[in-house]
């Protein structure tokens, strides 16, 4: 980053924060891709997206504000000649900057630095995000990650018994009284959709209880009066008042009921006992 009497006057400890080693690479996107509304299997990339060649930003090693520029050279009339920086629309509004080579230094240096780089967390944020740094190694972990996740999920719903498959539907909510092929199914498309979401439900020890306390409710084994948030026998005898401010989550705050005192865990053994009848 070349220093002169106007621009780059940042601390060396700044600087350092974007050195490149030798041969290493550094990918930046243009920011706001979105998907070509004419073919919405395609991306909607500028032709060419410009990068303002000057910025203030704050130095925070200085604790003051300093202007940059992508100087490329000065003439001796203190002429600046600067870099220019596009993205371009036949490069997937990717640019690659690799260690090792002057002018990617250069060019990097400032694109670390300036505040239209989304990925920058001292940023001025009232200033328009034009890119943003591309971590290549972490974007294909998670992306593996992903992908192994959801082979994992759909899998697990594969080799799930009848049994299984009921008591993860009910714990869901849903009716578990259809035929196993169909709640299969509907437990498949969650793993397929939300393969996260589904390896919480099955890795839930508690999921079996959960699947119990919907079931009873739905056999008016216990009743819900949402007016009242409260659970209650059939008599109209109080189980558990809920509270209004758990987002609505009754079954959850039943649940650790159940399982955090000894009066619950009785409360339970008489749900599982009544809902087998």
């Amino acid at each position: 980053m070349k220093r002169t009497e106007l621009y780059n006057k940042v601390s060396p400890e700044l600087l350092a924060k974007t050195r490149l080693k030798p041969r290493e690479q550094v990918v930046y996107r243009v920011a706001d891709i979105q998907p070509n509304p004419m073919d919405p299997t395609k991306w909607a990339i500028p032709a060419a997206r410009n990068v303002p060649i000057t910025d203030e930003i704050w130095d925070e090693f200085k604790q003051e504000y300093v202007s940059i520029g992508a100087v490329r050279s000065v003439s001796a009339d203190g002429t600046h000649a600067f870099h220019d920086i596009y993205f371009f629309g036949n490069q997937a509004g990717h640019m690659i900057l690799y260690g090792g080579r002057a002018v990617d230094q250069d060019i990097h240096a400032y694109l670390m630095l300036c505040n239209y780089n989304g990925s920058n967390p001292n940023r001025d944020a009232s200033k328009e995000i034009i890119f943003e740094l591309v971590d290549e190694g972490a974007k294909s972990e998670k992306e593996r990650r992903s992908r192994n996740t959801k082979r994992e999920a759909l899998n697990a719903a594969a080799d799930l018994s009848a049994d299984e498959v009921r008591n993860y539907i009910a714990a869901l909510g849903q009716d578990d009284t259809g035929k196993v092929d169909i709640l299969r199914n509907r437990l498949e498309e969650m793993a397929d959709n939300d393969p996260e979401g589904f390896m919480e439900l099955i890795n839930n020890k508690q999921a079996a209880m959960k699947a119990t306390i919907n079931r009873a409710i739905n056999k008016g084994v216990i009743n819900f009066e949402a007016e009242q948030s409260r659970f209650t026998w059939p008599n109209g005898e109080v189980i558990l008042v809920v509270s209004r401010t758990t987002g609505g989550d009754h079954i959850e705050e039943l649940l650790g009921y159940c399982v955090g005192s000894p009066k619950g865990e009785k409360v339970f053994q008489t749900i599982q006992s009544k809902s087998k009848k």
